[in-house]
């Protein structure tokens, strides 16, 4: 019953609907395959975008994540080929042509495209429409503007934003950015965090005095 429904639509919209449908790889955030997402951690619309099959990304614990944040997992088949970034075989008309010792069936069964893996620490707010590039890791603490294109690590507390993204500034100075990763409160139990929220919206100078032992 749904194929036939499916049909009926690809009818009413055309071809060109459906085709365009094929090439959209991206998926909510909490569907997504090989997606872990951390205790508390939500988002109000993000996408991932995946080609590669084992392609993964890794979210930490009490991430804020804002609508439309785009998590690109894989260049998908771009980079496959030295000579070109255009996926020929993609787009090859429905027979059989020789390349080079393979046929068309062939290159399509064994061409791989690139897997990667991304992370993205704990604590860490990225704004609306901020891109995520591959093969990239965030670090805890982090913040991320809106619109922002993510293509290289970001350390602990840094806030970034731009295209490509840079530093814009550091949260704290580097004493306090240790202390808070030594104390790593996304990693206490749920009750000692509702115990001590207020603790939350004391200074970071008195946080860090009461929590680092």
């Amino acid at each position: 019953m749904k194929q036939f429904f499916r049909k009926i639509a690809w009818t009413i919209l055309g071809k060109g609907y459906f085709d365009f449908l094929k090439g959209q790889n991206k998926t909510y955030l909490d569907k997504a395959k090989n997606v872990s997402i951390g205790y508390k951690t939500y988002h109000n619309g993000a996408f991932v975008w995946q080609w590669h099959q084992n392609s993964a990304l890794e979210i930490g614990k009490y991430c804020s994540i804002a609508n439309d944040v785009n998590f690109i997992l894989d260049s998908g088949h771009h980079t496959i080929s030295e000579v070109t970034s255009y996926p020929h075989f993609n787009h090859l008309v429905n027979k059989e042509l020789p390349i080079g010792s393979s046929t068309q069936s062939d290159f399509k069964r064994n061409i791989r495209t690139e897997e990667s893996k991304t992370i993205v620490g704990n604590d860490v707010w990225i704004g609306m429409n901020a891109i995520i590039l591959p093969n990239v890791k965030i670090g805890d603490g982090v913040t991320i503007l809106a619109g922002t294109v993510v293509t290289k690590d970001v350390p602990d507390y840094a806030i970034v934003g731009g295209i490509p993204g840079a530093i814009v500034k550091m949260k704290y100075d580097l004493d306090t950015i240790d202390k808070m990763k030594k104390i790593q409160w996304w990693n206490w139990s749920p009750d000692k965090v509702e115990e001590n929220v207020g603790d939350f919206y004391i200074s970071i100078h008195d946080f860090t005095t009461k929590w680092f032992k």
